[in-house]
């Protein structure tokens, strides 16, 4: 259970998490590929970095999870991709589904400014999650760790 969640944060979230305009979370199920690379740029982010940003995942996750969860009770069906600094993505839903996913934006910004992390170095991990496997792999046992002491 502990694995298969992590997953799924790691397939809807790792390569979709930015707030100053650029790539912000979606409601897309779809796992990214995520192709190799160099782990050169990786070690550049520090251990509590990447702490800060799985933390943030995490919660930004369950956030996701329920919205789209609401909105799929809404629609009857699996919701459109919704990227939220593209308001056009919006436009197909129903106006209570939109303002779940309006509300659901603006608490995920509000969870990534929280973390810790600047606007700037949060972007800069998303954009190299894309990329990055070592990055990733650094964030996905971060997030394992952060669950385990939870639970504990």
């Amino acid at each position: 259970m502990n694995r298969n969640f992590i997953r799924s944060v790691i397939a809807s979230l790792l390569a979709a998490m930015s707030f100053s305009c650029e790539v912000l979370p979606d409601f897309s199920t779809q796992p990214s590929p995520l192709t190799p690379s160099s782990s050169a740029h990786t070690q550049d982010i520090k251990e509590k970095e990447i702490n800060q940003y799985a933390q943030a995942v995490l919660k930004i996750e369950n956030q996701r999870l329920q919205a789209y969860q609401e909105i799929q009770d809404l629609v009857g069906n699996s919701p459109p991709e919704i990227t939220c600094n593209q308001p056009d993505t919006l436009k197909s839903l129903p106006n209570q589904a939109q303002q779940i996913a309006v509300n659901y934006c603006l608490n995920a910004k509000q969870i990534a400014e929280e973390s810790g992390l600047s606007d700037e170095q949060f972007n800069t991990i998303t954009i190299r999650l894309k990329t990055d496997q070592d990055l990733k792999r650094r964030i996905h046992n971060a997030m394992i760790r952060i669950q385990r002491e939870q639970q504990q």
